[in-house]
């Protein structure tokens, strides 16, 4: 049973997780400034007390243990600030290249624009959709 404590608790301390969660919805923002949202609530979270807090931790490191691609874009961000030189190549998959991580200083850490994309195409095709033609379609599409 949530209590007013249990609450004052969540509060003051998973106040990060929204304000990133706002920050990582932001179009056009860079990939050092997602992975810098990330990072902050992993360390606030670090720094959680009470068996509730630990275990909101321990199951976010294995969450991000699991993530292959966050650890792939952190390597490539690192490449972009100048951070971490590429000796070996085979760390990458093989598809890339250097001159591929230029395409990732905006990279989303997030879904958010693909669900809103598939929101707004939702109701293309609806059955209202009457005067619709083929060739409005294929010009509305983005491929």
């Amino acid at each position: 049973m949530l209590t007013e404590t249990n609450l004052a608790y969540i509060k003051s301390n998973f106040q990060v997780l929204t304000l990133a969660i706002v920050k990582l919805q932001t179009k056009n923002l860079p990939l050092v400034d997602s992975l810098t949202a990330i990072q902050e609530v992993k360390s606030k979270f670090q720094s959680l007390k009470g068996t509730q807090g630990k275990a909101v931790f321990l199951k976010l490191q294995k969450v991000f243990e699991k993530n292959e691609g966050l650890k792939m874009l952190e390597k490539i961000s690192n490449i972009l600030e100048g951070e971490n030189e590429i000796s070996d190549m085979s760390q990458f998959p093989e598809d890339y290249s250097c001159n591929d991580f230029v395409y990732f200083k905006y990279a989303p850490t997030t879904s958010v624009d693909v669900e809103r994309s598939f929101s707004s195409y939702n109701t293309l095709l609806s059955d209202n959709r009457r005067e619709f033609t083929f060739e409005n379609l294929r010009k509305r599409l983005i491929i």
